[in-house]
Protein backbone atom coordinates (compact mmCIF):
# COMPACT_ATOMS: atom_id res chain seq x y z
CA UNK A 1 0.00 0.00 0.00
CA UNK A 2 2.95 2.48 1.29
CA UNK A 3 4.73 1.87 -2.18
CA UNK A 4 1.47 2.84 -4.47
CA UNK A 5 1.34 5.93 -2.82
CA UNK A 6 4.79 6.73 -2.93
CA UNK A 7 4.80 6.04 -6.83
CA UNK A 8 1.93 7.82 -7.06
CA UNK A 9 3.18 10.77 -4.96
CA UNK A 10 6.52 11.01 -7.76
CA UNK A 11 4.11 10.71 -10.62
CA UNK A 12 2.23 13.67 -9.79
CA UNK A 13 5.28 15.66 -8.81
CA UNK A 14 6.57 14.87 -12.19
CA UNK A 15 3.86 16.21 -13.87
CA UNK A 16 3.46 19.35 -11.71
CA UNK A 17 7.36 19.63 -12.79
CA UNK A 18 6.39 18.98 -16.81
CA UNK A 19 3.56 21.83 -16.43
CA UNK A 20 5.45 23.79 -15.27
CA UNK A 21 8.31 23.53 -17.89
CA UNK A 22 5.74 23.68 -20.42
CA UNK A 23 3.93 26.71 -18.90
CA UNK A 24 7.35 28.32 -19.18
CA UNK A 25 8.08 27.85 -22.39
CA UNK A 26 4.59 28.53 -23.18
CA UNK A 27 5.17 32.33 -22.36
CA UNK A 28 8.75 32.90 -23.61
CA UNK A 29 7.11 31.82 -27.15
CA UNK A 30 4.78 34.63 -26.80
CA UNK A 31 7.18 37.20 -25.41
CA UNK A 32 9.10 36.57 -28.67
CA UNK A 33 6.39 36.85 -30.60
CA UNK A 34 5.10 39.77 -29.34
CA UNK A 35 8.59 41.94 -29.56
CA UNK A 36 11.12 43.66 -27.06
CA UNK A 37 9.42 42.57 -23.97
CA UNK A 38 7.47 42.37 -20.89
CA UNK A 39 7.22 46.44 -20.50
CA UNK A 40 6.14 46.38 -24.34
CA UNK A 41 3.85 43.78 -24.20
CA UNK A 42 1.58 45.41 -21.30
CA UNK A 43 1.44 48.48 -23.14
CA UNK A 44 0.31 47.03 -26.39
CA UNK A 45 -1.88 45.60 -24.22
CA UNK A 46 -3.40 48.61 -22.95
CA UNK A 47 -3.11 50.63 -26.35
CA UNK A 48 -5.37 47.33 -27.89
CA UNK A 49 -7.97 47.00 -25.24
CA UNK A 50 -8.69 51.31 -25.52
CA UNK A 51 -8.81 50.97 -29.40
CA UNK A 52 -11.41 48.02 -29.85
CA UNK A 53 -14.46 49.08 -30.80
CA UNK A 54 -17.12 47.75 -28.58
CA UNK A 55 -20.40 46.39 -30.41
CA UNK A 56 -24.00 44.58 -29.95
CA UNK A 57 -24.48 41.05 -30.35
CA UNK A 58 -27.60 38.97 -31.11
CA UNK A 59 -28.34 36.16 -31.37
CA UNK A 60 -27.98 35.75 -34.77
CA UNK A 61 -24.36 36.34 -34.26
CA UNK A 62 -23.57 33.14 -32.27
CA UNK A 63 -24.49 34.99 -28.44
CA UNK A 64 -26.92 32.02 -28.03
CA UNK A 65 -28.52 33.40 -25.07
CA UNK A 66 -28.69 37.20 -26.55
CA UNK A 67 -32.35 39.09 -26.47
CA UNK A 68 -33.28 41.49 -28.70
CA UNK A 69 -34.67 43.72 -26.58
CA UNK A 70 -35.02 47.96 -25.87
CA UNK A 71 -32.47 49.68 -23.20
CA UNK A 72 -33.38 51.62 -20.22
CA UNK A 73 -34.52 54.98 -21.16
CA UNK A 74 -31.28 57.44 -21.71
CA UNK A 75 -29.08 54.64 -22.85
CA UNK A 76 -28.41 53.68 -26.49
CA UNK A 77 -26.13 51.51 -28.18
CA UNK A 78 -23.65 54.68 -28.47
CA UNK A 79 -24.05 55.04 -24.77
CA UNK A 80 -23.52 51.80 -24.01
CA UNK A 81 -20.57 51.18 -26.09
CA UNK A 82 -19.07 54.57 -25.00
CA UNK A 83 -19.58 53.37 -20.96
CA UNK A 84 -17.51 50.16 -22.33
CA UNK A 85 -15.16 51.83 -23.90
CA UNK A 86 -14.61 53.76 -20.70
CA UNK A 87 -14.22 50.92 -18.78
CA UNK A 88 -11.53 49.35 -20.90
CA UNK A 89 -9.97 52.78 -20.81
CA UNK A 90 -9.80 52.22 -17.01
CA UNK A 91 -8.92 49.28 -16.48
CA UNK A 92 -6.40 49.96 -18.18
CA UNK A 93 -5.07 52.78 -16.52
CA UNK A 94 -5.71 50.82 -13.25
CA UNK A 95 -8.24 52.64 -12.00
CA UNK A 96 -10.92 49.95 -10.71
CA UNK A 97 -12.74 52.51 -8.43
CA UNK A 98 -14.20 53.93 -11.35
CA UNK A 99 -14.12 50.70 -13.44
CA UNK A 100 -16.04 49.00 -10.91
CA UNK A 101 -18.79 51.89 -10.93
CA UNK A 102 -19.22 51.51 -14.45
CA UNK A 103 -19.58 47.79 -14.27
CA UNK A 104 -22.33 48.50 -11.50
CA UNK A 105 -24.21 50.30 -14.11
CA UNK A 106 -23.70 47.67 -16.38
CA UNK A 107 -25.45 45.10 -13.98
CA UNK A 108 -28.13 47.39 -13.06
CA UNK A 109 -28.77 47.32 -16.91
CA UNK A 110 -28.57 43.68 -17.26
CA UNK A 111 -25.95 44.05 -20.12
CA UNK A 112 -23.68 41.25 -20.30
CA UNK A 113 -20.16 42.20 -21.92
CA UNK A 114 -17.23 40.14 -23.15
CA UNK A 115 -14.04 41.69 -22.69
CA UNK A 116 -11.36 39.65 -25.01
CA UNK A 117 -14.25 39.93 -27.92
CA UNK A 118 -15.18 43.67 -26.77
CA UNK A 119 -19.06 42.39 -27.68
CA UNK A 120 -22.07 42.91 -25.88
CA UNK A 121 -25.60 41.73 -25.46
CA UNK A 122 -28.85 42.25 -23.49
CA UNK A 123 -30.75 38.93 -21.87
CA UNK A 124 -34.30 39.27 -21.23
CA UNK A 125 -35.44 41.39 -18.00
CA UNK A 126 -35.32 39.71 -14.53
CA UNK A 127 -36.57 42.02 -12.18
CA UNK A 128 -35.35 41.18 -8.46
CA UNK A 129 -37.55 39.59 -5.88
CA UNK A 130 -39.42 41.87 -3.96
CA UNK A 131 -40.79 44.45 -5.99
Amino acid sequence: MGNTTKNTDEKRKAYKKAKKQRRKLRKAEQLMKQGTGENNNTRNEQSSTQNKAWRRVTAEDGAKKAVDRPLEAGYGVDAINELLQRRSAAKAEKNYGVSDEITKTLVRLQIVYDDDRSEWHTRAWKYPTGM
